[in-house]
């Protein structure tokens, strides 16, 4: 599976993980209505080809390194800024594990 959606205090939250990343991330998704003063991404609703607005950009640990990506129908666009050594690249998502 590629997407894990949980709720949790009345917020969605789609879990997944892009390629070069050591665990899932979870991020806050609207489901319906405005994404207006959310917090939160704009998500398509499909659990094994999300697409994402806006990008997303985390730091990795300690490590400092930098990701920064467009998630598109289930595939990572690596952008330029990147310092995870995939910057450029287009990478579809990993599977998440079963007790992830």
């Amino acid at each position: 599976m590629k997407t894990k959606l949980r709720n949790y205090n009345d917020q969605a939250l789609l879990t997944f993980q892009p390629h070069g990343y050591d665990f899932p991330i979870e991020l806050p998704v609207i489901t319906k209505g405005s994404r207006a003063n959310t917090g939160a991404w704009t998500w398509n609703g499909d659990r094994e080809k999300p697409t994402l607005r806006p990008s997303i950009k985390t730091t990795h640990g300690g490590s400092g390194l930098i990701s920064h990506l467009w998630l598109n129908d289930g595939v990572c666009q690596h952008l330029a800024d990147s310092t995870d050594g995939l910057a450029g690249q287009t990478l579809p998502l990993q599977d998440l594990e079963e007790n992830d």
